[in-house]
């Protein structure tokens, strides 16, 4: 009985700690965020959708699963798993994930890291771009530095500068592209956001996948790896544990982009904040399979001892929940942020091991 109480006190006092995040004017944080306000000072946004229209007097740094920018900042810093910015203006852009796609926007500088970019906005000045599929479609006033494998120019493509790529690529340039200078170097040897309205079934039917989905992840890491899970059953079930989990995953989920896109302005750290960002997205992604497992073993232990039924109930009360209108968002918050800061406490365990 103790524990149940101390697990309503600690949902209770991060819901009457959420308003907090509120009233900090440049601090917003959620499981899906539209912020439209403006703000007269540098902000900070996280979460699993990110979705923001203000205008920032400062630096905009926002990060998350799916982020999508239309505002004007001082600078921006972003970074997660699927970034889609269009008209923004800003001086410097800072943008690194596993896909990335830029429209009709005013930068000045742009440096960007994911798996694929695509640009079809001017730059005034200059563009350094590293990734795996790199496509340019716009007007670059200054030089553009490209790190990749896959690399094409678009009709629409100008380069006023210098296009420099690595030796060993063969860009495909299109016969309509202009192209001020080209140069090479020799390598070391070391989501688009589509307005649409989705029918009510389809929407059920997209749910209803996603958590099958998820499901059979978490089923077959249960099968495979079931020993991560009995690490998982032996942190402390506790109001004071959840509270440092919660804290600990929401510090990974602000810091970690942050933190990748500081190491990709170095030439040598490019390939680790790719590899940091594409992990990152796949945790938020999983991040409720260890929410539901670890609650799941709390609440629900002396009800159900087969873990994959107790796997299986636990992970659908978290979706069904998060259905509901503003409680579902509030849960999904703390099903992400708990889930990181366990993935970073198995972590950490198994390094000092």
């Amino acid at each position: 009985m103790k524990k149940k109480i101390s697990v309503l006190l600690v949902i209770l006092v991060t819901i009457l700690a959420m308003p907090v995040f509120a009233l900090e004017e440049n601090l917003t944080a959620d499981n899906n965020v539209t912020l439209e306000k403006n703000i007269a000072a540098t902000n900070f946004v996280a979460g699993n959708h990110v979705k923001t229209a203000s205008e920032i007097d400062g630096i905009n740094f926002v990060a998350g699963n799916k982020i999508s920018i239309s505002s004007k900042q001082d600078y921006l810093f972003a970074a997660g798993n699927s970034v889609y910015l269009k008209d923004i203006e800003t001086k410097d852009a800072f943008v690194a994930g596993n896909d990335i796609t830029i429209e009709s926007s005013t930068i000045r500088d742009l440096y960007a890291a994911a798996e694929t970019i695509e640009i079809a906005s001017d730059i005034s000045r200059n563009a350094y771009l590293a990734g795996n599929t790199i496509f340019i479609n716009s007007k670059i006033e200054g030089d553009v530095v490209v790190a990749g494998e896959d690399i094409e120019l678009g009709e629409n493509a100008v380069i006023t500068g210098t296009f420099k790529y690595p030796k060993e690529v063969k860009p495909v340039i299109h016969s309509k592209a202009e192209i001020g200078k080209k140069e090479t170097y020799k390598s070391s040897d070391g989501v688009v956001e589509i307005d649409y309205h989705p029918s009510p079934y389809a929407r059920i039917f997209s749910k209803m996948m996603s958590f099958l989905s998820l499901l059979l992840i978490a089923l077959l890491l249960l099968l495979l790896r079931k020993d991560l899970y009995k690490k998982i059953d032996k942190t402390k079930k506790e109001g004071m544990e959840v509270l440092k989990l919660f804290g600990t995953g929401f510090l990974t989920l602000v810091a970690a982009p942050i933190m990748a896109i500081i190491v990709m302005i170095t030439v040598i750290g490019i390939p680790l904040s790719v590899l940091t960002l594409m992990l990152y997205g796949v945790l938020i992604y999983l991040s409720a399979i260890p929410t539901a497992y670890y609650f799941g073993k709390w609440i629900l232990k002396d009800k159900i001892k087969n873990d994959y039924l107790l796997l299986t109930v636990s992970l659908l009360a978290i979706f069904l929940v998060e259905l509901i209108p503003v409680l579902g968002g509030l849960v999904g918050f703390i099903s992400l942020t708990v889930g990181l800061g366990i993935y970073v406490n198995l972590l950490v365990k198994s390094v000092n091991q």
